[in-house]
């Protein structure tokens, strides 16, 4: 008798197991057949090593694999100190977790997952990193999109990889855990509320240059942001932009220098003391740009590399943008207005390899949808066509996309 209550209460506990699973298995087998490598390929990691020693992480590729799923295969390279490592490995998918909270118009998602990460043995000092990892992500229009909705607000954060990375050699285990926007697991070593702050105690542990960026109207600040902006994964083949600023003639110019050695010398016309540089892919074209910010970004010049020319060349289309953002997925850039208190406006302008063209306008009076307003042009600039208080299905695709990133009162 006992044995057989026991037999039923086993039954019973293994179909209520089964019960509880189902919605899960249901909504891993619907969200597996999505392709997660290009939200798991965003780079813009911070991360550190043992007692808080800076990890740079960087991925070079990654991609699904064609029998599992699951299973997406990993290459890049990791550096501590100046130990450059390349390494191959795996992340494997095992859950995904709707987002409960979000009143977003599309579906907000977590997957979690194990990851292994193999440094190449034949290299000075390598290992492997072993842990898990969350991601956030959303849904739209059938495609997967990285979850940036919160980048704006306090304590963001995104593709949380929290593990340990285990000596060949030595076979010693330290905590190894890197992230987008925040570290996890980061103890005494984040002392930021906002956003990422390194203890000044543990800056020497590889932190000088991330600390010292934030002051660009230094020497050293300048030396740090360019440190900051290196593409140190590339070895060998990284092209090292560092500048150096001077005042000529009551003109403020940068030196700028390619792997140390000086390229060209850009000069703004005007004076400031004031400034930030920005080295982003500004025309789609995969080369990083130059575009400076001056006087707290009252006014900025944006220099694009020229292959041809083999320097950067001045683009004035960017020169009497108020707020320009890149929307790399769009191959677009959304310029702020700031009219007054009461209206701000959005222009997207495309880029079609040439030229940037003015596409549509979204015109923000208030901070709800009830009162936008969507400007439509044709391919020679003219206003082909306005919708008042569009909703957000009427929207553009681009601009539903956008709209999804940058709140807009939808």
């Amino acid at each position: 008798m006992k044995k057989q209550m026991i037999i039923a209460l086993l039954l019973a506990w293994a179909a209520q197991m089964s019960f509880a699973k189902t919605p899960n298995d249901n909504l891993k087998a619907q969200l597996l057949r999505y392709d997660y490598s290009q939200v798991l390929m965003e780079n813009d990691f911070l991360g550190y090593i043992g007692n808080g020693q800076r990890l740079y992480m960087h991925f070079d590729t990654i991609y699904k694999d064609p029998v599992k799923p699951q299973y997406y295969h990993v290459e890049g390279k990791s550096k501590v100190k100046q130990n450059l490592c390349s390494f191959t490995g795996g992340i494997t998918i095992h859950s995904f977790a709707p987002n409960e909270e979000s009143d977003s118009l599309v579906k907000r998602y977590q997957l979690k997952a194990q990851y292994q990460l193999n440094e190449d043995a034949n290299q000075r000092g390598s290992g492997f990193f072993a842990g898990r990892l969350t991601s956030d992500f959303f849904i739209y229009r059938d495609s997967i999109c990285f979850d940036e909705m919160e980048s704006g607000e306090d304590s963001y954060n995104n593709n949380q990889f929290e593990g340990r990375w285990t000596s060949y050699r030595t076979k010693v285990s330290k905590k190894a855990n890197f992230g987008i926007g925040r570290i996890p697991d980061s103890g005494n070593l984040d002392v930021g509320a906002a956003e990422f702050h390194v203890d000044p105690e543990k800056q020497h542990l590889g932190w000088e240059s991330y600390t010292k960026a934030f002051e660009t109207e230094t020497p050293e600040g300048q030396k740090a942001q360019a440190e900051e902006d290196r593409e140190w994964w590339k070895g060998d083949k990284e092209v090292f932009i560092s500048w150096q600023s001077k005042t000529e003639n009551r003109a403020f110019k940068l030196d700028i220098y390619q792997n140390r050695r000086y390229l060209q010398t850009l000069d703004f016309g005007k004076n400031t003391i004031n400034y930030w540089v920005d080295q982003r892919d500004y025309n789609f074209d995969g080369h990083r740009d130059f575009a400076v910010w001056l006087d707290y970004s009252e006014s900025k010049r944006v220099f694009l590399w020229s292959e041809k020319q083999g320097k950067y060349v001045h683009e004035p289309f960017f020169d009497n943008l108020e707020s320009p953002i890149i929307f790399k997925d769009a191959r677009c850039i959304v310029n702020n207005r700031h009219i007054n208190e009461e209206r701000t406006e959005y222009d997207m302008y495309q880029y079609d390899g040439q030229h940037y063209h003015l596409i549509s306008t979204l015109v923000q009076r208030g901070y709800t949808s009830e009162n936008l307003l969507l400007i439509l042009y044709d391919a020679s600039g003219k206003r082909v066509r306005e919708i008042q208080k569009p909703t957000f299905q009427q929207l553009t695709p681009l601009w539903q996309k956008y709209t999804l990133i940058d709140y807009l009162g939808y």
